[in-house]
């Protein structure tokens, strides 16, 4: 499910930017730096994104959720419905003769989440699951927060924005239990 979430991200920017800036593909989803500290193929001249944590949304943990199956004759009992946070860094990976450039699909990626606060996704496979709707509000971060940020991911300092997208919900769970409802009651005389 994260993976389809951020490949959809992807996909919209890049025909964002397709369409404001007449160019190809310039949003790419990848690391900056690969595992052996070298700087990642194929992401230069781009906005690339990626995702630095996730965690869950504590304040909407409920007990076990039930409801009833299509021909009301049972209560399907699941854990509830898993809801995530991810935080993504977005990054103008560009030569210092087009900073500027990168600069302007930043700003680009800034207005199109403000005017584009709340996206819909459609479940994956055609699943009888509701749309995912996914939630993006700029973070803020300190000087240090950032120097610890871009000193964890191995590298420098680039013109970037964070993000933490609310609410990706996992609702692939298992069915734990199924209860026959009670059709009627016998009494004895």
């Amino acid at each position: 499910m994260i993976a389809i979430t951020l490949t959809y991200i992807q996909d919209i920017l890049k025909e964002h930017f397709r369409n404001e800036f007449r160019t190809p593909d310039k949003a790419v989803l990848s690391n900056i730096v690969k595992a052996d500290g070298s700087g990642a193929q194929n992401v230069d001249g781009k906005i690339v994104f990626f995702l630095v944590s996730l965690d869950d949304e504590s304040t909407l943990k409920n007990s076990l959720s039930r409801s009833s199956n299509q021909d009301n004759s049972s209560f399907i009992q699941k854990s509830p419905n898993l809801h995530l946070n991810l935080q993504l860094l977005f990054c103008a990976n560009f030569d210092s003769s087009l900073y500027v450039e990168g600069l302007s699909y930043l700003s680009s990626l800034i207005r199109f989440f403000q005017a584009h606060k709340i996206l819909e996704l459609d479940p994956p496979n055609n699943s009888h699951a509701n749309k995912i709707r996914l939630s993006f509000e700029l973070c803020k971060l300190d000087y240090a927060q950032l120097s610890h940020l871009w000193s964890a991911i191995g590298s420098k300092l680039m013109p970037s924005v964070l993000y933490q997208v609310r609410l990706v919900t996992f609702d692939e769970l298992p069915v734990e239990r199924m209860t026959p409802l009670i059709k009627e009651t016998a009494t004895q005389t």
